[in-house]
């Protein structure tokens, strides 16, 4: 009876420093890494104050310990959505990919946390430590993926793809109305280029369909067209 007492406690008191550390990563992903104190983060957990200072010496080993938090969490999710759908085809991929980003979207606080995360390990030598291992691991356990399928260079292309979704996340969080959709249909041409997927032939633009920006059109009557016009001048 005494050790199930001792192991409760032990789940309970695991589990009151998740909550709290998810509060961090929320509080982070509104207002960045400055906005953290131990009030403001005991106040969205709904926990005392003299919890947070039990658990976490100083506010920096509180950042720190949420982004941990957060990669943990991250991997978490990447694991359990592989058994969900596993990638044995270069389509298969693409619905992981897209399944994942549209969880992730699901707590946009929690992914902008990410990003801030990567920010804040450009001035923090522990956290760009621990991010650049993760992400290490994430671009081995993608390109095992990738080589399966048949991609040659299998890390530049894992690199590749999470670049390629960093930048859709980045655009839809400022965004939110962009479909996933789009996501969906650059992931099937870059994943297909990449594993030796014959992508459908796509039909040339005319020169009437090509819309060239203002800025970069020569204006009337400029030397640029006079150029262009001018009948070329042959000695005789």
């Amino acid at each position: 009876m005494r050790f199930e007492t001792e192991e409760r406690a032990v789940t309970s008191a695991e589990g009151r420093r998740r909550e709290i550390l998810a509060a961090a990563v929320r509080v982070i992903g509104a207002g960045g890494p400055d906005a953290i104190t131990h009030r403001r983060v005991a106040a969205e957990a709904g926990v005392g104050l003299g919890s947070l200072t039990y658990y976490f010496e100083s506010r920096d080993d509180l950042v720190r310990e949420a982004f941990r938090y957060y990669l943990q969490r991250s991997s978490e999710l990447l694991i359990a959505l592989e058994t969900e759908i596993p990638p044995g085809s270069a389509d298969d991929l693409v619905e992981l990919i897209i399944e994942m980003t549209r969880r992730e979207f699901m707590e946009p606080a929690m992914l902008r946390a990410e990003y801030e995360m990567i920010l804040y390990a450009a001035r923090d030598e522990v956290v760009s430590r621990e991010f650049v291992a993760w992400e290490r691991g994430l671009e081995a356990r993608l390109g095992a993926i990738l080589e399966a399928l048949g991609a040659p260079r299998p890390i530049a292309a894992a690199r590749t793809i999470i670049e390629l979704v960093r930048g859709f996340e980045l655009e839809r969080l400022a965004r939110p109305s962009d479909p996933i959709d789009d996501l969906r249909y650059r992931l099937s041409v870059v994943i297909g280029a990449l594993v030796g997927k014959r992508q459908p032939a796509v039909a040339s633009m005319s020169a009437a369909q090509i819309q060239i920006p203002k800025f970069a059109r020569p204006r009337r009557g400029s030397r640029e067209i006079s150029r262009r016009t001018e009948p070329r001048r042959t000695n005789r």
